[in-house]
């Protein structure tokens, strides 16, 4: 239960929050920036019926929360009820009340007091946000959510055609927060770094600025002509209580823009540092703050050309691997922080420097992403053959879907590449047709990030094929196993010939079990075989392993209940490392160790992965002794010989400190 003292405000604030709601604000962020001022509605009554009346014999659960890890509830595909009771004392006018759902899988019809507040179907991974100023009066309140995850044709994933879990329920957290009159929508922040240098990676510079904002301001609302609107903003760089930048800009409802113009003296983000800035907005009427804002964002320029991909100037090649959320049998796919977190460090120490997610994350996922450095390809989940051409329901629920990820990701510096599908019939006329328009309506929606289709259909026709729309051609590559009667190099050079100056990534590869034999011990060799083959061909920018963790899927062949999975991972379920793993992490690393007496050669890699290490720590250890070096540069091809007495061990990390890999004598 959440108590709320509405009405006391500060004069600056009047209309806006009261003394006690930004004390709880306060007190809930533990540290942490977060976006105006949000209490989390934890304790929720959760039962499962057709009605609402299974809410008489509820339980009291705790949200984020999925019914499909409970016992009994395992297979369970239909409707949970969700009810939470909100007493707010006061409602004072001029006020307005929101609750954000980070995502409710997979339809969702939101009740304030047995009225339809607001409903949200077809995308259970997207977050939305639902008024409530209407609905809600002083006293008690009661929010009731309804949940479905029914397979339906009506949605993406569309039936059972996807390789993951179907979690049902409210599957991230529920926020709810306070505003006057206006409220900032959406911010789209253009943060794109003016480049001067070719073929080189530039670390900072001057960047072009800007923001397009998204103003709700309710038509009770005081108009433009009657008083002043404007959005204040200031930008501040790491450490600094001084902004590096600010301004003011008059404002008024539905969309806006401030004026472009050029900042100087910005550090570029990239994945080896991770420099964030934090933007902070205030959406003002006269002098009064009717709704706040922060974001932190990122400086970074991703772009290809001919077969090339380029991260600040920087021709790079990329390696990483797939993780597949909501695998753990104690979260499912209501993962805590804490459990996010943990999987997302065991991702990177793998060296991965770019993933993929076949359906959208969580805020706190990319926000991770930001931090640490780690680049994303985020995707609709259109996954598999059903339907076999691609209609307009399809085409509907894209669009609604595109938008809403977009609004959700597009300040976040992580995320370079938006995806439109995965394994479709992308050779049926149909499916093209749709890969061709969600790719132009995708750039036209966002045109500063790369938009691709991955493919597992390429290997008979590549010509024909939808991943050649893509601004990358990328392709899930199982010769040898699901594609048995082809070999790799020769799909990839038939692929590379037959589209010149396309640069191409292996989105997927690796091995299943149980339906191929030979264990991890065959996984760790499909793994360092297919890498040799990679590194042949120049147009290959990038490679994803499929995958980190044995994963929890609807369609699993092993186990049952809430371990019912795919073993296709180098960790288990819960993230414990197999043998593979330290393969896979040894191959992703940016440079090779030969170890000599009394002395080490380090060799940045020329192929895959392929790009600068700068600002890398090495530790050597020998003889009871130990050094620490810093690697100035090593560009790709470069030797570096380092001497040290009795030298038995050295350990490298990256310049954000995360380390890449020991070596022994």
């Amino acid at each position: 239960m959440v108590y709320l003292m509405l009405g006391i405000a500060d004069t600056k604030l009047q209309g806006s929050v009261s003394v006690l709601f930004l004390q709880v604000w306060k007190a809930n962020i533990g540290g942490k920036q977060m976006n105006r001022r949000k209490k989390k509605l934890e304790a929720w009554k959760f039962a499962v019926g057709e009605t609402q009346d299974c809410l008489a014999a509820a339980k009291t659960v705790t949200v984020p929360h999925t019914w499909n890890v409970e016992e009994g509830l395992y297979e369970y595909a239909g409707s949970g009820w969700y009810a939470y009771q909100l007493t707010i004392p006061t409602v004072s006018e001029g006020n307005r009340y929101w609750l954000e759902f980070g995502a409710v899988y997979h339809d969702a019809w939101v009740y304030v007091n047995g009225i339809l507040a607001g409903e949200h179907l077809h995308s259970g991974y997207t977050t939305f946000t639902i008024e409530i100023t209407d609905h809600i009066k002083a006293g008690d309140n009661q929010i009731v959510v309804h949940a479905d995850n029914s397979f339906s044709e009506e949605m993406l994933p569309c039936k059972r055609s996807f390789d993951w879990a179907n979690d049902g329920g409210m599957i991230r957290s529920v926020y709810l927060y306070q505003t006057g009159t206006g409220r900032i929508a959406t911010v789209r922040a253009v943060c794109e770094p003016i480049l001067t240098q070719t073929g080189r990676r530039q670390h900072g510079g001057s960047a072009v600025w800007g923001l397009d904002l998204m103003l709700d301001i309710r038509s009770s609302a005081p108009s433009s002509e009657q008083s002043d609107w404007k959005v204040k903003w200031r930008l501040y760089s790491a450490g600094n209580t001084e902004p590096a930048a600010g301004g003011e800009a008059s404002a008024g409802a539905g969309e806006n823009q401030i004026e472009r113009q050029i900042l100087d003296n910005i550090t570029y983000w990239h994945f080896d540092a991770p420099v964030l800035y934090m933007l902070e907005l205030e959406l003002c009427c006269g002098d009064v703050v009717q709704d706040t804002c922060k974001m932190r964002l990122g400086f970074r320029k991703i772009a290809v050309c001919a077969e090339r991909l380029f991260l600040n100037g920087e021709s790079v090649r990329l390696c990483g691997t797939e993780w597949m959320p909501g695998s753990d049998p104690r979260y499912g796919m209501a993962e805590p922080t804490e459990q996010l977190h943990k999987m997302l460090g065991i991702l990177k120490r793998t060296n991965c420097v770019y993933t993929r997610f076949h359906w959208q994350q969580s805020e706190e996922v990319y926000e991770w992403c930001d931090e640490n450095g780690m680049l994303v390809q985020e995707e609709i989940p259109f996954w598999g053959p059903d339907p076999e051409a691609a209609g307009e329901t399809q085409w509907e629920i894209f669009h609604q879907q595109i938008q809403e990820m977009i609004r959700a990701g597009q300040n976040h510096p992580c995320l370079i590449s938006w995806g439109v599908g995965n394994e479709l019939a992308a050779q049926h006329p149909d499916t093209v047709r749709y890969i061709k328009r969600a790719v132009g309506c995708t750039k036209k929606l966002d045109p500063s990030r790369l938009v691709n289709y991955v493919s597992n259909s390429y290997f008979g026709e590549p010509q024909k094929d939808g991943a050649q729309f893509g601004d990358i051609m990328m392709l899930n590559e199982y010769t040898g196993t699901w594609i048995p009667d082809y070999e790799a190099s020769e799909v990839l050079e038939r692929v590379c010939r037959e589209n010149p100056h396309k640069p191409v990534l292996i989105s997927e590869f690796g091995l299943c079990e149980p339906a191929f034999s030979g264990g991890d011990a065959r996984r760790e060799h499909v793994f360092a075989e297919k890498m040799e083959v990679y590194r042949q061909f120049p147009a290959i920018v990038g490679t994803i392993y499929f995958c980190l963790n044995d994963y929890r899927t609807q369609i699993g062949e092993e186990g049952e209940g809430a371990r019912k999975r795919r073993v296709h991972g180098s960790t288990d379920l819960e993230g414990q490392p197999k043998g593979s793993y330290q393969r896979v992490r040894e191959e992703c690393a940016p440079c090779s160790v030969d170890m000599e007496q009394d002395a080490c050669l380090i060799r940045c890699r020329n192929d895959l992965p392929c790009y600068a290490m700068q600002e890398y720590r090495v530790q050597l250890e020998g003889a009871g002794k130990t050094q620490d070096r810093v690697i100035g540069m090593l560009v790709p091809g470069d030797t570096l010989r380092l001497e040290m007495p009795g030298l038995e061990r050295i350990t490298i990390s990256s310049a954000a400190g995360w380390e890449i890999g020991t070596w022994t004598s």
